[in-house]
């Protein structure tokens, strides 16, 4: 089950990914308080709600929680482990994007409408000329394209508010011809919730 790509939001994922922490601006960059972000998962396996609270204790110490909502037959958490079925880390099975995103954002700089980054080997990460909204939240969305992959492409929108640690909006998408692209998997927040304590 979940074989195809989505995103890990770091909550379980954390000890998937050493880099994790870098996630977006960073959870490095967060300045503290109870977060909640609600995200629409959506793969060529099912819709799923994913939910990443934290929630602060003492200083410098949270309660994480961390919640998958979504419909499996027992079959499907029969091959996919039974508990670690849910982990979103395993849905991160061709995100052959991540590590093109860690080494643009993961030092922490935020994303700026209208300009285009480049990597080595000609991989760029081209921004709208204006911000979006979504679910309230102000971000930067661009598209992540490689040279060596033109059928594929990322679609990524990302907050430069350090109050909105992970990224708003991941959807990929493949070239299916005629200049028409179609979504391969998705996940979108669609709640957000930020108190200072």
């Amino acid at each position: 089950m979940a074989k195809g790509f989505v995103l890990v939001l770091l909550g379980v994922a954390i000890a998937g990914f050493p880099t994790a922490a870098q996630w977006a601006m960073g959870i490095t960059q967060f300045p503290g308080g109870h977060l909640t972000m609600v995200y629409k998962v959506t793969t060529d396996e099912g819709v799923y709600r994913y939910t990443l609270e934290l929630i602060p204790k003492e200083e410098g110490i949270y309660t994480v929680r961390t919640e998958v909502m979504g419909e499996a037959s027992l079959e499907e958490l029969e091959e996919a482990g039974l508990f670690f079925a849910w982990q979103p880390n395993l849905w991160l099975a061709n995100a052959w994007w991540l590590s093109f995103y860690f080494m643009l954002f993961g030092t922490g700089q935020p994303a700026e409408p209208g300009r285009t980054y480049v990597l080595f080997g000609g991989i760029t990460f081209e921004t709208e000329p204006d911000y979006v909204e979504i679910a309230g939240v102000r971000a930067v969305q661009g598209v992540l394209k490689a040279p060596d992959s033109p059928d594929q492409r990322v679609i990524i929108a990302i907050s430069p508010d350090p109050k909105v640690p992970y990224p708003v909006l991941i959807r990929q998408e493949e070239d299916v011809g005629g200049g028409r692209w179609e979504v391969v998997s998705e996940i979108v927040l669609v709640e957000y919730h930020y108190s200072p304590s």
